[in-house]
């Protein structure tokens, strides 16, 4: 399932009640965690009344707590974590995310069975109103997942997570991701997530938010060997590549003076790199003029176009060309 699927359904699930326990397995670097803070954040759920918890670094006895022996019997001293979400007697839910809950070892998947299925820590009863949500990467990928016992994964919801770029490019446009490497990514949709446990290094939805972080003054070369450090090294030369054709696009204002003839590429590397920097230019006063020049591209283009250009300047969508367009293209747009 995708990114809004999983979104969507967790959240229609949650409203019904607490007692499904999703699990989303996938490829490291897919935005898992991701999707399980954003999950808990918008069902409204107080910061101080989440908590996060790792199995794969801890012990069993950061589940149980520690023993307190001054009196007549041994009693536990609960964790942190457990304490925050235990049942205090208020009516406002809470929640736990499970991080990397298929790295961890047998002996910490078995005091987890009971925090899942029975809302128990060690000896402490946790909230009526938790809400769990877990996850972890497969085994097939070769990334430190351990087989998850039948007891355990039989006491969730088992999902899998599967990268989609229309879900990537819209988080990338809302995240500040450079526009060259949405469009890159959108001419090579396949380096999204290119896993394989062989290589070090593997192109992932992370892996390109590093390496959008990365310096873009820095000396052509030593820019490469920085994307490389992020994203793999053949990955890396197709962007770098692909870079360059977007900074040697013809000026966007001469291009727009005579919409009517200036030339369309029939590369499709340079047709996604322009369409993406013609919208990134795009506003209300010139927006007549560029699709004029847009309607010139086949339809796909046009469509990613308009997706673009409206995400970046809502007020297009009040132009007279907009209205045209949207009437001759509705059932592809829509």
């Amino acid at each position: 399932m995708k990114y809004s699927d999983l979104y969507r359904s967790c959240l229609a699930n949650f409203a019904k009640g607490n007692t499904l326990v999703p699990f989303i397995e996938g490829k490291p670097g897919g935005g898992k965690s991701s999707l399980c803070r954003q999950i808990v954040r918008d069902m409204g759920i107080a910061p101080e009344r989440i908590t996060e918890f790792n199995p794969s670094l801890r012990d069993p006895v950061d589940i149980m707590g520690l023993p307190i022996t001054d009196g007549d019997y041994s009693r536990w001293l609960p964790p942190q974590e457990f304490y925050r979400i235990r049942d205090d007697g208020t009516d406002q839910p809470c929640a736990l995310i499970i991080e990397e809950l298929s790295d961890a070892p047998v002996p910490m998947q078995n005091p987890m069975c009971r925090v899942i299925l029975d809302r128990q820590a060690g000896e402490l009863k946790l909230h009526r109103k938790l809400f769990i949500i877990g996850s972890g990467n497969s085994t097939e990928h070769k990334s430190g997942a351990t087989r998850m016992t039948t007891k355990l994964s039989g006491r969730m919801q088992n999902l899998t997570f599967d990268e989609n770029l229309d879900d990537w490019c819209d988080w990338a446009f809302d995240a500040g991701i450079d526009l060259k490497m949405i469009q890159f990514l959108r001419f090579r949709p396949a380096l999204l997530s290119d896993f394989d446990a062989n290589r070090k290094i593997n192109p992932s939805p992370r892996t390109w938010s590093m390496a959008n972080e990365v310096d873009e003054t820095l000396p052509s070369d030593l820019y490469f060997s920085n994307i490389a450090g992020c994203v793999g090294e053949g990955a890396a030369a197709e962007y770098t590549g692909f870079k360059r054709i977007f900074e040697s696009l013809p000026n966007i204002d001469a291009l727009l003076m005579n919409p009517s003839k200036a030339e369309v590429p029939e590369d499709p590397a340079v047709r996604f790199a322009l369409t993406g920097a013609i919208a990134e230019r795009s506003n209300k006063g010139n927006f007549d003029r560029v699709m004029e020049y847009i309607s010139r591209m086949p339809s796909d283009f046009q469509v990613m176009f308009v997706l673009d250009a409206t995400r970046q300047d809502p007020s297009v969508r009040n132009t007279k060309a907009y209205v045209q367009w949207t009437v001759t293209h509705g059932n592809t747009y829509l």
